[in-house]
């Protein structure tokens, strides 16, 4: 096995690698003392009562994901990597009593879920949660939103030593080809739901936005992922719901959205207005215009003449 360390929980400031994952804490923490329940602190050194002090917290942002998180529920756990020979998570916080832990993989680049977010990393980042969960044998239906805080004695926290890893290389070690639909397991998935919903939702807002105003955007937004939310065997929380319809809404009357918009039907102005390079030909019905003539308009006309090679 790779030579992990323990941490010495008592003097975590000094410990370089559980600094930088105080630092990439949000500001505002979902948090608790025990996992069936929650609250949300702001994150402060100087108050006992911040949320990094928790036992249980969330490590991202509603719509940043920098840490995966791995729920394995059962014993020896700490030895998964070794036994399953899966990537190194970055940390491994280990339950004392019976020897469950949570995996912990740092990204070196946040994904983002925003309006204007890409989707291929928000797919590959799902997919490659469902390997790591599929490889290690991890708890399906975890959602990390609450996970056994690295920074809290009531848990045993292990450091590897690996750095923080790009998306690519981290999705590089693991067998994406099991996941054969990434839509199916999406039931099972924190990134799965969040991203299932983004997406859908999204698709859905870009053609109504230029007839709403935000208001009436954003509870349409809202409406729409609340339905999508309520397919999931585990729904996602109010809050993360809104956050998405929030952040599709915000981006669909931000400034570089409608920029974006009106130089796109502008090119497409630009492409039906083109005059054909095609030479008018004298004889031509298009040229001669016989419809004026006979005082009908040139759809009747061509009405009529279709009707008429129709019935020789």
């Amino acid at each position: 096995m790779e030579n992990i360390q323990r941490a010495n929980l008592e003097n975590w400031e000094d410990i370089p690698e559980l600094v930088d994952l105080y630092s990439h804490l949000p500001r505002k923490m979902r948090c608790s003392t025990k996992k069936d329940s929650t609250m949300f602190r702001n994150k402060s050194k100087t108050s006992e009562q911040s949320g990094h002090t928790f036992a249980y917290v969330g490590y991202n942002p509603p719509n940043v994901t920098r840490y995966i998180v791995i729920d394995l529920d059962y014993e020896h756990a700490i030895s998964a990597y070794y036994d399953y020979n899966a990537p190194l998570p970055q940390f491994i916080v280990k339950n004392p009593e019976n020897g469950h832990c949570h995996y912990i993989y740092q990204l070196k680049d946040p994904v983002t879920f925003y309006g204007k977010s890409r989707s291929s990393p928000i797919r590959l980042l799902t997919a490659t949660e469902q390997a790591l969960t599929a490889l290690l044998g991890g708890d399906k239906g975890f959602t990390g939103y609450l996970a056994k805080n690295a920074l809290n004695s009531a848990h045993e926290t292990y450091i590897t030593g690996v750095k923080p890893y790009s998306l690519n290389e981290l999705s590089s070690h693991l067998d994406l080809e099991r996941i054969e639909n990434p839509n199916e397991p999406m039931n099972d998935c924190t990134y799965g739901r969040n991203s299932g919903t983004f997406d859908a939702v999204r698709v859905q807002a870009y053609k109504v936005a230029g007839k709403l105003n935000y208001t009436q955007l954003y509870n349409e937004c809202l409406s729409l992922a609340q339905s999508y939310n309520a397919r999931y065997d585990t729904p996602m929380s109010y809050n993360e719901v809104k956050g998405i319809a929030k952040s599709i809404a915000n981006y669909c009357k931000s400034p570089a959205y409608i920029r974006s918009l009106s130089e796109l039907q502008a090119k497409k102005g630009a492409k039906g207005g083109k005059v054909s390079k095609r030479k008018p030909v004298k004889t031509s019905a298009r040229t001669k215009q016989p419809w004026l003539e006979l005082g009908i308009s040139r759809r009747t006309y061509y009405r009529d003449l279709n009707k008429n090679d129709s019935q020789k």
